[in-house]
């Protein structure tokens, strides 16, 4: 079970208005295609999958929106290759475990495209960013030491501003 190449097909990215107030920003992955192939490596020839994806940020209220769609090859032993492609032809999924797998590649290298996408055209990124915040804190002797701490750092505080966002 390999992800042998994984690549953006489209990137759309769309603002309707300034970002005001509460924000939700909603995240939805889905597969929209998966196909059989040859991959040929030298002499070599398997059998693989080419998935097509798709991977969209909402936002709530409707300021924008950003479309990510790629494609990636899989490939596995013969024996799993045809259990996967039965079961896509069946029911237009894939087992869980190969769901998850893929969905971890899509949602990582689409979330850091779609942080880039957002900043381009001035929609809030769809995960929250650590801010830094100067602060003075006593050091020895008489002496002040400017200290740069993380914003957002902890389970906690990273909730608490993605509420903020909403």
């Amino acid at each position: 079970m390999t992800i042998a190449g994984f690549t953006f097909t489209k990137l759309l990215a769309e603002k309707k208005a300034a970002a005001r107030g509460n924000i939700n920003i909603n995240t939805h992955m889905s597969f929209i295609s998966a196909e059989e192939i040859d991959f040929v490596m030298g002499s070599t020839k398997q059998k693989g999958i080419k998935v097509g994806f798709d991977y969209r940020n909402t936002y709530v209220p409707d300021i924008g929106t950003l479309i990510i769609n790629g494609e990636i090859l899989y490939l596995s032993d013969q024996k799993r290759h045809d259990e996967l492609m039965k079961s896509w032809k069946k029911d237009k999924r894939f087992p869980d475990d190969i769901t998850a797998h893929l969905y971890d590649m899509i949602s990582v290298r689409s979330t850091v495209e779609a942080i880039s996408l957002s900043s381009t055209v001035g929609l809030p990124p769809p995960v929250p960013i650590p801010r830094f915040t100067a602060g003075k804190q006593q050091g020895q002797g008489s002496q002040q030491q400017n200290l740069f701490s993380e914003k957002g750092s902890s389970k906690n505080e990273q909730q608490k501003e993605q509420k903020g966002r909403k």
